[in-house]
């Protein structure tokens, strides 16, 4: 999730038709992993069919065709080959991976379903056959898709930038620090319930916050490396408050480090240039397409049991849209 810049913004209520009409970078990784740690089974392991998962394609068939049917046009970002810098960052999601793998094995071997319950999610993997699977449902679903060189949130960041989109959804802060003009959060939750409340979509716009906080980009990075990135753990004692503070009084990272006499990372510069120049995807993202009727539900319904009313919204959204060709009969959900 990156750098925590929940307490130094201002969000502002969105509605979906505020979105009518335009083109939104989505970041696939984490919600991907939403929703194969939201639609589970009673032992806490995604849902599946056929020992193959497929929660994660129940979250993207009903959220894309939903932002589609609201008159969004999603452009999905995959992550591409994280940086070296990453790899610590990496090693402790493994690390605490095989930690609840082992427990989650101990509980199945128990009987003890409720402790498997809460540990499932901690262990859900998004594997390279569910990115696959992601991007044929897509393309069944005329649904543009890219894949990003490094930071799926970063190379959207750089395209909103560059008015390839007009916003980019993500739940990851850093997409702020990678200079993202307008970053939206709970795009693809909006209306859902989670922790007994409705979640709502939210805008950010990255020059008010530089303004509120009285602060330039170059600083605002440095203030994101202070509090802790993917690519440095941070100062020790230094939150989102605080760190404000210091980079306000002391202006730099160099200065603040000074001052609290904590060594500046060695590889500074190279932190500092991967978010003020973040490699994107330098072809032209492809225009959606229409959707293919007959391959979804084969895809969906005969191969990997999905429902039929399931399916068939999705569909209807598609088709309510413009975004859906077929040359089935009416009877095609009879077979």
């Amino acid at each position: 999730m990156g750098c925590n810049l929940r307490d130094l913004v201002i969000p502002h209520p969105v509605d979906l038709s505020d979105l009518r009409g335009e083109r939104v970078a989505v970041d696939v990784f984490l919600n991907a992993y939403q929703f194969l740690t939201s639609l589970t089974g009673p032992d806490g392991r995604p849902l599946s069919h056929d020992g193959r998962v497929t929660a994660h394609l129940y979250g993207f068939l009903d959220r894309a065709s939903s932002l589609i049917a609201h008159g969004i046009d999603p452009v999905f970002i995959f992550d591409g080959s994280p940086h070296d810098l990453k790899r610590e960052t990496l090693k402790d999601r493994r690390d605490r991976k095989n930690v609840a793998r082992r427990k989650w094995e101990a509980a199945v071997e128990v009987n003890d379903m409720a402790s498997a319950k809460k540990l499932g999610p901690q262990i859900a993997e998004y594997t390279p056959t569910m990115v696959q699977d992601t991007k044929r449902l897509f393309d069944l679903m005329g649904v543009t898709w890219v894949d990003a060189p490094m930071e799926a949130e970063g190379a959207a960041a750089v395209l909103c930038g560059q008015g390839e989109v007009s916003a980019v959804a993500s739940q990851d802060w850093d997409t702020l620090l990678y200079g993202a003009p307008t970053m939206i959060r709970n795009l693809t939750a909006h209306g859902t319930r989670k922790f007994g409340r409705v979640l709502s979509a939210e805008r950010i716009e990255l020059d008010e916050t530089l303004e509120t906080l009285g602060i330039d980009m170059h600083q605002f990075v440095d203030l994101g490396i202070m509090i802790g990135t993917d690519f440095h753990p941070g100062f020790r004692g230094v939150g989102p408050k605080t760190g404000l503070k210091l980079i306000r009084n002391f202006r730099t990272l160099e200065n603040v480090a000074e001052h609290k006499e904590i060594e500046v990372p060695s590889d500074i510069d190279l932190i500092r240039e991967l978010f003020h120049n973040h490699p994107s995807v330098e072809a032209a993202i492809p225009d959606h397409t229409r959707g293919q009727e007959e391959g979804i539900v084969a895809m969906l319904r005969g191969e990997l049991g999905f429902g039929e009313n399931r399916v068939k919204i999705a569909i209807e959204r598609l088709a309510s849209a413009n975004r859906l060709r077929s040359s089935s009969k009416p009877t095609l959900f009879d077979f």
